[in-house]
């Protein structure tokens, strides 16, 4: 039975109404991830506002056609036509987030495609890395190097790469969401499988064989033996660190090598330019001696340092605190530039594992012997107290020169449960100096020295058996601290106190007592004390 509109037209079940035709055309609007031909229905300050046959208009900002270089935002008017990239809706704003650069990057990624299904080779540029990988500029797309990709070896120093023009195979192209990734590891896999080809059946690990250099890439050198090819690790080229093989080889040179590893049934030849040299770090000590000085040129500059390499390949390390002899922090890539060539002391040399240590401030008067001379032990200096830390405080005694006294040297005998009870920043103080260490760079002050010590004149007034009448002026778990006169105090310990002596807040900080002195360390500033055989302290 045929149905009926409400105006009376007859229409069959087959054929859908207008309303239905519409409500289809309208579902079907959906333009994210497509580049549309927009008109534009308005310009403000901000935006950009464009009709792009969806459901919603979408807006570009201004700024994007303003710093893309190529439009002059005047010239653009209502009505006008400009093609875009449709992107997310913001549901915030109401409108479609287009972008006019991502429209060029839809081309682009066009051509990406068809190198990807053809299966051929792109060359990018890296221009960052990021998590689990390495960002690569392919001509105005970005494409993602992940990290298992990027060598048939595993690769942990991703800032090697940077800046660097790789070959690389498309993996994958989704050009709506304009994602890119791309491999290197296949290029490599892909130069490898020729060595698949003419099979010399007869050669084994150790042999020497002349060949001639093939192919030079970032990872190795390719050699042509005759009957097959051949593959040099950058590792195995030289003795001494390189950037590129193209440093030590050249295509066309004929070079001997050395067999390292023959894998008959995957057809792989590992071979090795260096190991036909003698290894620097074999007789490095016959060499070279720590206190020695030698000239080298700066190849690498970390953070941490700077790595020189001697006449006679042997690299070694200058640690940051090796530079200068200021404590203050400073950057290597200030003080020293790569390719600088610099005289330099051996610290130290461990051939087994290839470790040089080296110094530049070594080759330099370290300041801290001339302050021996200007403050000899046993001067008095006048500072300022800089920092107060928990076991003693810094004085100030003039511009980058500071001094530590310990808690230790505060006093002969008075304790204190901080130095703050003591001190205060800013506070002027009197000091002795005490010693210097050139090394530490560190001064040692003392106060107590100023007055002369309590404990020259005790053996003599304290002898062993002696009963003594103090007052007790601290008590700790272990025992009770007992002022025998200014700056004296002996310790009674807990093996030495009678039972229920201590009871009841009977004795406390302040209170009289009396002790024997069962022992006298003059060296040490101890007394040992004991309440056992005063009867007045037995209850």
């Amino acid at each position: 039975m045929a149905k009926q509109s409400f105006k009376g037209n007859q229409s069959t079940e087959s054929s859908p109404t207008e309303f239905e035709l519409l409500l289809d055309s309208y579902d079907n609007m959906n333009s994210k991830g497509l580049v549309r031909q927009g008109i534009i229905l308005n310009i403000d300050e901000r935006y950009i506002y464009v009709n792009v046959g969806d459901k919603s208009d979408g807006i570009i900002t201004v700024e994007e056609i303003s710093s893309g270089g190529n439009v002059d935002i005047a010239s653009i008017s209502i009505g006008d036509s400009i093609e875009v990239f449709v992107g997310n809706y913001d549901d915030s704003m109401g409108y479609l987030i287009c972008s006019r650069e991502k429209a060029k990057s839809v081309y682009a990624l066009d051509d990406i495609e068809k190198v990807c299904k053809d299966n051929e080779l792109i060359n990018g540029t890296v221009v960052a890395k990021t998590k689990g990988g390495l960002i690569v500029d392919l001509n105005g797309v970005t494409a993602f190097l992940p990290g298992s990709q990027i060598d048939v070896k595993l690769t942990r120093d991703f800032d090697a790469f940077l800046g660097k023009a790789l070959d690389l195979k498309v993996i994958s192209v989704d050009k709506r969401a304009c994602n890119v990734i791309v491999s290197r590891r296949k290029v490599i896999e892909d130069e490898i499988k020729k060595l698949k080809e003419n099979v010399l059946t007869d050669i084994k690990e150790g042999d020497i064989l002349e060949g001639i250099v093939k192919n030079i890439t970032d990872y190795g050198v390719f050699v042509d033996l005759g009957g097959m090819d051949g593959l040099i690790y950058i590792t195995d080229i030289s003795w001494k660190r390189i950037s590129h093989p193209s440093e030590v080889l050249s295509l066309g040179q004929k070079i001997n090598v050395k067999v390292i590893k023959y894998d008959k049934e995957r057809h792989r030849v590992s071979l090795g330019y260096k190991q036909l040299f003698e290894d620097p770090w074999h007789d490095v000590l016959e060499r070279h001696a720590p206190g020695d000085t030698v000239e080298g040129v700066i190849i690498n500059i970390t953070d941490y340092g700077a790595f020189v390499e001697l006449d006679d390949d042997v690299e070694g390390l200058i640690h940051l605190s090796e530079m200068s002899w200021e404590k203050k922090q400073i950057d290597p890539k200030v003080f020293l530039t790569k390719g600088q060539r610099v005289k330099i002391s051996i610290l130290s040399i461990e051939p087994e594992s290839r470790k040089l240590s080296l110094s530049l401030k070594r080759l330099t008067e370290n300041p801290w012997n001339a302050l021996k001379d200007k403050y000899p032990k046993g001067t008095i200096v006048e500072g300022v107290i800089k920092n107060i830390y928990e076991f003693g405080v810094s004085v100030t005694l003039e511009e980058n020169l500071e001094g530590y006294v310990k808690q230790s040297d505060f006093a002969w005998a008075k304790r204190t449960r901080h130095p703050r009870e003591l001190f205060k920043p800013e506070e002027k103080i009197k000091t002795m100096v005490l010693s210097i260490d050139e090394e530490k760079q560190r001064m040692y002050l003392g106060i107590k020295q100023l007055t002369e010590s309590p404990w020259c004149s005790v053996k003599d007034k304290y002898p062993a058996g002696v009963v003594i009448s103090g007052t007790v002026s601290n008590i700790m778990e272990f025992g009770i601290f007992v002022q025998i006169e200014d700056g004296i105090e002996g310790l009674v310990h807990n093996s030495k106190i009678p039972e229920n002596f201590i009871k009841n807040g009977d004795i406390s900080v302040g209170s009289p007592i009396s002790a024997e002195i069962i022992m006298l360390d003059v060296n040490e500033q101890k007394i040992g004390l004991s309440l056992l055989n005063t009867d007045k302290n037995k209850s």
